[in-house]
């Protein structure tokens, strides 16, 4: 078990909903489901790694601190504007970009989760690249539909 982070696509209307919900929202958070066509928001673990790369390489995008907390920092609703303007910036951002600042000793020394990265290597690049072509599918996918999101973090 460890840490992931996951988006779920939302229309703009649920999202409202569950803002305004706030704590009464929980269980309905917990029951979110993407549709069967939808591309998967799951970044598993990698989201530490994806963050710290996306910091270095200056993209604007930040993973962990966007959004409007929807409970005890475990849901963070992110309005269509900000999908869609994350969805612009990963577009924006070939992996080539952000491999250019994989540095594993500097990552297991600002400890980056899950800490595997002087350990694995150019093994654990790939996780990273895999889990990068998933979140701009999903931010993609989810601008393309003027969709919102949830973020679960936990």
């Amino acid at each position: 078990m460890g840490v992931i982070l996951s988006f779920t696509k939302v229309t703009s209307e649920r999202l409202s909903h569950l803002i305004a919900a706030g704590p009464q929202a929980q269980e309905e958070l917990w029951q979110l489901e993407r549709a069967d066509d939808d591309p998967s928001g799951y970044l598993d673990k990698a989201w530490d790694g994806l963050r710290y790369l996306l910091e270095e390489a200056e993209t604007g995008v930040d993973l962990c601190d966007s959004g409007v907390p929807l409970d005890s920092e475990e849901y963070y609703g992110w309005p269509a504007d900000l999908v869609g303007s994350t969805a612009e910036r990963l577009r924006d951002t070939p992996f080539t970009a952000l491999a250019a600042h994989y540095d594993p000793a500097a990552m297991d020394a600002a400890n980056v989760y899950p800490g595997i990265w002087t350990r694995d290597g150019d093994a654990a690049l790939g996780y990273l690249r895999i889990h990068y072509a998933t979140l701009a599918a999903f931010f993609a996918d989810a601008a393309k539909s003027g969709s919102a999101a949830v973020m679960h973090f936990g």
